[in-house]
């Protein structure tokens, strides 16, 4: 889910795009013609031209979740139609292609090079050892009574949100969850607070006129280090049967939130 690097915590999928760009490069650079120039650039394009285009996608069908321009422009949240963008990148390909005919070789190899490198890591990251279903880890709620996340998803969706009051991105998306828990009665959504008091998250929770059905403390940290969540925020979401299909480090905007819970309820 993300690496630790010293007081930062890094989202492995940017890190992984960025990994399979640079293979691809390096792929490209060993086939391209020398006399030909470099196909660097014409790949670093078509990169940036489907997440580009995936991105306007992804903003026009989740119009309604944005509240304003700048959260539209705001990629932190990652939100990408990957279909739309594939199909960019796909088209951005066979343009070069056909402006660069003596670098097709060059170009078709480090366009597969990315595709492959992040398919094939993103496979290995997603079935290497670890934990990938809901924990039975003991949780304490605000009225003191134990209870684990496995007992509380009784085989519904559940979407578990790391999250402490004194951090900046996890009060900016709550909000989004309230909303999303009113919207989607189905799903459990549980809020659980890191290593923080009751009071602490009573009092956070009154002076933000914020609601939540399932409100937990994991004074521990337990859960974090399951999932090898190393920074705030960090959400978890479940399938019925207490598998973790998709995590997101960071902020969740209600876009990003509202498109994981329309393919989760498929």
């Amino acid at each position: 889910m993300s690496i630790s690097l010293g007081p930062f915590a890094l989202p492995l999928e940017p890190l992984l795009l960025f990994g399979s760009g640079l293979f691809g490069i390096l792929v490209s650079s060993v086939l391209s013609t020398k006399r030909a120039g470099s196909v660097t650039d014409p790949l670093l394009m078509m990169l940036l031209f489907g997440l580009v285009i995936g991105r306007i996608m992804f903003v026009i069908r989740f119009a309604d979740q944005y509240d304003s321009v700048w959260k539209m422009l705001d990629f932190r949240d990652r939100g990408v139609d990957w279909v739309s963008g594939m199909i960019a990148m796909a088209s951005f390909l066979l343009w070069q292609i056909k402006r660069l005919p003596e670098q097709r070789i060059a170009l078709s190899g480090g366009a597969l090079s990315i595709l492959l490198f992040f398919s094939v890591a993103s496979v290995l990251l997603n079935t290497g050892p670890g934990q990938h279903t809901i924990p039975d880890t003991a949780l304490t709620q605000l009225d003191g009574e134990k209870i684990s996340l496995n007992q509380l998803a009784e085989n519904h969706i559940t979407v578990v949100n790391l999250w402490a009051s004194w951090c900046p991105p996890c009060q900016r998306e709550m909000p989004a969850f309230a909303k999303s828990q009113q919207q989607h009665p189905d799903i459990r959504f549980v809020m659980l607070n890191q290593q923080e008091s009751a009071e602490t998250v009573k009092d956070f929770l009154a002076d933000n006129d914020l609601t939540f059905e399932h409100v937990l403390l994991d004074k521990t940290g337990d859960v974090a280090e399951i999932f090898d969540a190393y920074g705030l925020p960090v959400t978890l979401f479940f399938d019925g049967q207490g598998n973790l299909v998709e995590s997101h480090m960071g902020e969740v905007s209600a876009a990003s939130l509202s498109a994981t819970l329309k393919q989760l309820s498929r």
